[in-house]
């Protein structure tokens, strides 16, 4: 494991595979060939630990529809984006929900511009099926009756258009701190920190990468030399260093049709109230808590079937439920939290009379969570665990929804260039994004049709707006940033082909969630894993 900085100005490296990035998708690929007869590089852009000054190098501007401020999105350093991992896989333990993709993902669907895989679900099932170990989970199973026990099952409806899922849940730590240990125990990888590739230089026809042009903050600039080239650096950094490496081919690496950055996509998460008609609901939905089981955590989802998907054209979709108290009681808890973090960070909150007097007014409700915090040990406002005790549950009055929703490919939604650069010269990222009308009229179909279910199961009345202006959104988009450099046989309208090769270049290959062609609602890192693995398998064929 080597430190950028520490190298020579102008110092030339040499490998056979160079994988630019060690998220996920890039260890992954590492790992697939760690101690074999093949000289490998990984280059990060980060260290082992968060580095404020280089996560500057992932700001960027957003134009369009409100979103998450951009270097927040992705994490510079040895691991990737795991980091901020946090979903809940047991007592202070944190990682991330896993769930492949459903089959009418891949397809080309009729009534979604621009749909379709390459290939279909069954070709990657080997390849999700390892990946599975690879994320330390359990078996492949995602259907609810093979999860499901006598104290949680899943919910019934009257008719087959709602329908339960399951997610599982694994630990970042394999993402963390194994695999980059394991890798740099590895005799035939080199891992190079503070390394940020600022160009991609190919042969004068743009046939064949020939080096990348790295660059430390330090002002030390190195050069890497490699038969075979991976670019896994996330959904806007693939797109922003293909776009940015302009001296040979003036539209950037591998953008003779203008695809690159085009189609990108994210995933809102909407959110709406369900009142139960009766209170013994709170006892028949352990399963869609964070579940412990003898295979790992799981938790149980809402989703539209694939008939009715079919029936009324409906984009996919998935929703988790959430117990909560009364509005007020929630209010108490919010204010709660806002002067807590205030005071953390040394400050008085501003209109601080009036969150005491909303804490005032919901301090039942904060005090009964405190105590069954004090019993559990663990804390008192986290969103899962709440089905353990079955005491705790009378603290509730309410289901909150927050479900995903797919976004509609489209090539007006694209990353580009800034005409500001950051501390390196390269320019920053611009985002346009927008959700388009298909995609919210699908948002306020899917809320219908849930009304309908919940009601004719006698299950509650789901409370929701008709009305976009008002739609509360848990947040506007979930960071997983999907199909910059899309997958497609077709160069006018692809990156990359099947395999993940870049259209025209003969030793260049892409990796990580930007290839998606569509999104489905599915969290999207165990498919860049399974994909990770299919092009690691493709590259072992190449070199033998």
């Amino acid at each position: 494991m080597l430190d950028a900085r520490t190298l020579s100005t102008d110092e030339v490296l040499e490998t056979q595979i160079c994988i630019i990035g060690a998220g996920p998708a890039g260890l992954t690929i590492a790992r697939e060939f760690a101690n074999q007869n093949i000289k490998v590089y990984i280059l990060e852009s980060g260290g082992i630990e968060y580095d404020e000054e280089t996560q500057t190098l992932s700001e960027g501007h957003v134009v369009g529809d409100p979103y998450p401020v951009v270097r927040e999105t992705r994490r510079r350093q040895l691991g990737g984006t795991s980091h901020a991992w946090e979903g809940q896989s047991g007592y202070q333990k944190y990682g991330w929900r896993c769930l492949p993709l459903d089959a009418i993902d891949f397809e080309p669907r009729d009534w979604v511009p621009y749909s379709g895989w390459p290939f279909t679900k069954a070709d990657l099932t080997p390849f999700y099926i390892r990946a599975q170990a690879i994320c330390q989970i359990g078996p492949y199973a995602y259907d609810p009756e093979g999860w499901q026990d006598k104290r949680a099952k899943q919910l019934m409806f009257k008719s087959d258009r709602l329908i339960t899922g399951i997610s599982q849940y694994g630990l970042r730590d394999p993402f963390t701190t194994e695999y980059p240990n394991l890798l740099r125990q590895a005799s035939n990888i080199t891992t190079l920190l503070y390394a940020n590739v600022v160009e991609i230089e190919t042969d004068e026809l743009g046939q064949r990468v020939t080096r990348l042009r790295i660059a430390t903050l330090q002002g030390k600039q190195i050069w890497l030399k490699a038969n075979v080239f991976i670019l896994a650096a996330g959904g806007m950094e693939n797109a922003r260093l293909l776009l940015a490496s302009n001296r040979q081919q003036a539209a950037g690496v591998g953008n003779q049709y203008d695809v690159v950055g085009r189609y990108f996509m994210d995933r809102p998460i909407l959110s709406c109230m369900l009142v139960p008609y009766s209170r013994t609901v709170f006892n028949q939905t352990n399963l869609y808590d964070i579940y412990p089981t003898k295979q790992g955590p799981v938790m149980a989802h809402i989703k539209l079937s694939e008939t009715v998907l079919r029936q009324e054209k409906l984009l996919n979709n998935g929703a988790q439920i959430f117990p909560r108290p009364l509005p007020h009681q929630r209010e108490a808890t919010l204010a709660l939290r806002e002067i807590l973090s205030t005071i953390q960070h040394g400050k008085i909150p501003q209109d601080l009379a009036k969150r005491l007097a909303l804490i005032g007014r919901g301090s039942d409700y904060i005090a009964s969570a405190s105590f069954w915090s004090a019993i559990r040990g663990i804390p008192a406002f986290r969103r899962g665990d709440w089905s353990y005790l079955p005491g705790e549950k009378h603290r509730f009055s309410l289901f909150e929804i927050f479900y995903q929703i797919e976004q509609v490919p489209d090539p007006n939604n694209r990353i580009t260039l800034s005409r500001e650069c950051d501390r390196l010269g390269l320019p920053k990222t611009e985002i346009h994004w927008r959700l388009n009308d298909i995609d919210i009229q699908n948002a306020i179909r899917v809320q219908e049709i849930w009304a309908e279910e919940f009601e004719q199961s006698g299950i509650g009345q789901l409370q929701f707006t008709r009305n976009w202006a008002e739609q509360k959104f848990e947040k506007t988009a979930m960071h997983h940033h999907l199909g910059s450099t899309r997958m497609h046989n077709d160069p006018k309208q692809g990156v990359v082909d099947a395999h993940c090769k870049v259209h025209g270049i003969a030793n260049l290959f892409i990796a990580g969630c930007s290839v998606f062609p569509t999104a489905g609602y599915s969290n999207p890192t165990l498919t860049a894993i399974a994909l990770s693995l299919r092009l690691a398998d493709h590259i072992k064929a190449l070199l033998h």
